[in-house]
């Protein structure tokens, strides 16, 4: 009886996988948030020495910070990033502490 369901089993056709296509988060390909994020991103790994984009709660911690931070630079020259406990590691917890001003955004944006 079971080498009937093995052959059965061996002679099935596997499915191919289709490749998924990219989520689509409603923001343009290079919306001002999304080179924010990036930027975030960028400095945290430079401060903390960890790839935050690994780590799916830190990542929309990142991603809402920098909706925040653009919708403040809309009224004020700069606006400060704080990302207290935004991940760890084996020595401990990371902090991110970022300040983002205006001239950069238009950097980010114009590059």
């Amino acid at each position: 009886m079971l080498g009937r369901y093995v052959a059965r089993r061996e002679a099935a056709q596997p499915l191919e996988a289709k490749p998924k296509p990219p989520k689509h988060t409603g923001e343009p390909l290079s919306s001002p948030e999304q080179l924010v994020r990036e930027w975030i991103l960028s400095q945290a790994f430079e401060q903390t020495g960890v790839k935050i984009s690994d780590d799916a709660i830190a990542y929309q911690r990142v991603t809402e910070a920098a909706r925040k931070a653009v919708s403040e630079l809309k009224t004020q020259p700069e606006a400060h990033i704080q990302l207290p406990f935004l991940t760890a590691d084996a020595s401990g917890p990371k902090h991110v502490e970022l300040t983002l001003t205006r001239a950069v955004l238009e950097a980010l944006v114009h590059y």
